[in-house]
């Protein structure tokens, strides 16, 4: 099963390119990418850099409630590692997992060292959210799948909250487990206890909750900013606010493991979404590609 589902996100990121190409003429979206201005590009894998060693120190941050100490360099080399392997990994978060492992490794700490790693994603989420939320209200009125923006991102923020009061309320963590008793992934159950332990240490440190969530917003802002550089790379210029929802929005939509690393899911979505500010294809298809080149530079 597990080969199974890798030749599908192979084949389904191959099709996913194939109706892209279809849409866009390669020949301008060469010649567009043969004009980067490299000086913004490289502006931007600079900047990714940083917000990545940002994430690291918010990590470590998260490591105290649950009493694991790790020196700050070797969290960086982690961090890097995880973005490295989230290249060839299924979703964009695929490196979280090769992460927990080297954490488990370096702590001897399974549970604690996953749950880190999670709350760490955890927070990046909710100041993603929170951010596309506040600015698809003022942002030019852009649709997908015919649902507004400001509906879409306050059923996502509604539905991660939602997520969220189950995994810190332990009346609906045990509902859950009961329900997931009943189900072939009982077996489960005793891996999930743990870390649902590992996660009530959490709840009794409100100050590192605030702070790793602030510099969450920091690195949303750095993505942000990231992704404006590689626009005035193409000499291209939108509206900051679009911006603020549509970055988030394509991030989230690459966690979803249909696709390896979120290829083809992120260039559609920029083809989208753009689209409907006027962009041309080939421009929309170079910013989701530029989007790429950086990451895999920083990685």
């Amino acid at each position: 099963r597990p080969r199974a589902s890798r030749i599908l996100k192979l084949l389904v990121t191959l099709a996913l390119y194939a109706l892209i190409f279809y849409r866009v003429d390669v020949g301008a979206l060469i010649s567009r990418l043969a004009s980067t201005r490299l000086g913004f590009l490289a502006a931007g894998v600079a900047v990714y850099v940083a917000g990545q060693m940002l994430s690291a120190y918010k990590w470590r941050l998260l490591l105290r409630p649950v009493e694991l100490t790790v020196a700050y360099t070797r969290l960086v080399a982690f961090y890097f590692i995880g973005m490295f392997f989230n290249i060839f990994l299924p979703t964009i978060v695929g490196g979280d997992a090769v992460k927990a492992v080297l954490l488990a490794r370096e702590t001897g700490a399974p549970a604690r060292a996953t749950m880190s790693v999670f709350m760490e994603r955890n927070a990046g989420l909710l100041a993603l959210l929170t951010i596309a939320s506040a600015a698809a209200w003022y942002a030019p009125p852009v649709r997908i799948a015919g649902i507004p923006l400001p509906g879409l991102t306050l059923l996502l923020f509604a539905g991660f909250v939602t997520v969220n009061l189950v995994l810190v309320n332990r009346g609906a963590y045990t509902l859950a487990d009961r329900l997931i008793a009943l189900t072939p992934l009982a077996r489960m159950r005793p891996r999930a206890s743990s870390l649902y332990s590992a996660i009530v240490p959490y709840t009794r440190a409100p100050g590192t909750l605030v702070a790793s969530v602030a510099l969450s917003f920091v690195f949303q802002a750095i993505v942000i900013l990231v992704v404006f550089l590689n626009a005035r790379a193409l000499d291209q210029r939108f509206p900051v606010l679009a911006l603020a929802v549509f970055v988030p929005l394509i991030s989230l939509a690459a966690m979803v493991p249909i696709s390896v690393n979120g290829l083809g899911v992120r260039e559609a979505l920029y083809l989208l979404l753009f689209g409907q500010l006027g962009s041309p294809p080939d421009v929309s298809v170079s910013l989701a590609l530029l989007y790429f080149a950086v990451t895999f530079a920083a990685s």
